[in-house]
């Protein structure tokens, strides 16, 4: 006989809770098995993800400065903390083409390496300057001379005008012992009937008005009053190239972040409490919050970017010495003074300036962005002589080269070379501010090496 068992109400209740709380043993002796594992590998997971944020991040880093003309040199590494403890070290390596870029994060018990690889994008051949102009051209006077070193050619490109006022070949001449490009005339510096320039390589230009060129010369007309030693070919005028220098907000933000000199500095033979170069007679890199006054007969080195809010002034018999630990990528002195003081943010050397690249060729490289392009009386970069192993530029103004001036490449809005001034192109200071392609870099493989 089958047995129906009944329950009164108050039993039922009594096993619904016997049997939830049962279920609420069963499930807390569970979450205290599998909980904290869960909560630990969760935490792991974050600081792993940490550490390929830092890794990312390297080569975020080096991809910017890669697309801002960087120059690397053969390799570069750097390293940096983050915000949230964690570190990157970053490198790249390779030529003008292809480049390796490798970057390792590590955030405490976890490292994470990228590695991405990059090619030049541009199908264009690559240009190399001596001297590039913007829109005012370039101007220089009797016995100059534009030429590369150990007889290579010093190549200019001139988005205005290039005007001279000798086409001799003799010592009077106003020479350039290489190609031009001009997307305006070659002409003569004191008007189109007199004057003129000697041009010993190849020659392109929107009009040949006066000059001499030993190759080849292209325009949409013909030469008016310019002899050719080869060939003449009619055809389109050079397109204006930009004369973009180094990333300059790039290299202020490095300055700033290392540390900040409060008013004007003052450098002198002795070392004194305006002076920030210190006892050591070192400089950068650093941001000095008002104008750098270099004194006669200092010496000191350059060991960093510095960004200069006033002038630059730079006296009479001076050594500046730039630290071996740059290589080949030398240092870049920015002078960029607030925008709502016109005027100010100009350069000025007086004569005997002495200044010693590194044993691998690093440069100095100083930048104004004052916009004056009156080159003969308010330059943004006025230069005197012996001012040798140094890159000028003023994207935006006028670089005025005194008589007997010595430097080794330019790149200005206006140029005006004065009597018996030499420019002498040389490739490792000239690859540094200049583009050395018309494109960018493009990525042909990432991947993570590393977990």
């Amino acid at each position: 006989m089958t047995k129906i068992l009944k329950f009164h109400s108050g039993q039922a209740a009594l096993i619904i809770v016997f049997g939830l709380g049962m279920m609420g043993v069963l499930m807390a002796l569970a979450f205290s098995f599998f909980g904290p594992r869960t909560i630990i590998r969760h935490k792991h997971l974050t600081d792993s993800l940490k550490a390929y944020y830092a890794a990312q991040s390297g080569i975020d880093e080096l991809m910017i400065r890669l697309r801002s003309h960087h120059h690397f040199g053969d390799t570069w590494d750097m390293q940096y903390q983050l915000d949230n403890g964690a570190v990157f070290y970053a490198t790249i390596s390779g030529d003008l083409n292809t480049k390796t870029a490798t970057s390792t994060g590590i955030f405490k018990d976890f490292t994470r390496q990228i590695e991405v690889k990059v090619a030049s994008s541009s199908s264009k051949a690559s240009f190399l300057f001596a001297v590039q102009s913007g829109v005012g051209g370039f101007e220089f006077e009797r016995s100059t001379q534009i030429r590369g070193m150990d007889g290579k050619p010093g190549n200019v490109y001139s988005n205005g005008d290039i005007l001279g006022e000798s086409w001799s070949s003799g010592q009077t001449g106003s020479k350039i012992l290489g190609d031009v490009w001009a997307v305006g005339k070659i002409s003569g510096l004191a008007g189109d009937d007199t004057g003129g320039v000697y041009i010993t390589g190849n020659v392109e230009a929107n009009e040949l008005i006066r000059c001499k060129v030993d190759g080849d010369a292209q325009a949409p007309v013909p030469p008016t009053d310019c002899s050719y030693g080869g060939d003449f070919n009619l055809a389109d005028a050079p397109q204006p190239m930009p004369t973009e220098a180094i990333d300059i907000n790039f290299w202020k933000q490095q300055a700033e972040q290392a540390s900040v000199w409060p008013g004007d500095c003052i450098i002198d033979s002795k070392t004194g409490p305006s002076d920030c170069s210190g006892e050591e007679k070192q400089l950068g890199p650093v941001k000095i919050e008002g104008s750098l006054i270099i004194n006669s007969n200092s010496d000191f080195t350059l060991a960093g970017p510095v960004w200069i809010e006033g002038d630059l002034t730079i006296n009479s018999n001076t050594d500046i010495h730039i630290d071996e630990s740059l290589g080949s990528e030398g240092v870049v002195v920015i002078v960029d003074y607030p925008s709502d003081k016109l005027g100010r943010g100009k350069i000025e050397t007086e004569s005997n300036v002495d200044f010693f690249q590194t044993s691998a060729g690093g440069p100095a490289v100083f930048i104004s962005t004052n916009t004056q392009d009156n080159c003969l009386s308010s330059p943004a970069i006025s230069v005197a002589s012996n001012t040798s192993t140094v890159v000028f530029s003023a994207p935006d103004g006028c670089i005025f080269f005194r008589s007997n001036s010595f430097v080794r490449g330019a790149l200005a809005k206006k140029i005006h070379l004065s009597s018996n001034s030499i420019i002498e192109y040389d490739p490792r200071l000239a690859t540094v501010i200049l583009k050395t392609g018309l494109g960018g870099w493009a990525v042909t493989s990432f991947k993570e090496t590393k977990e």
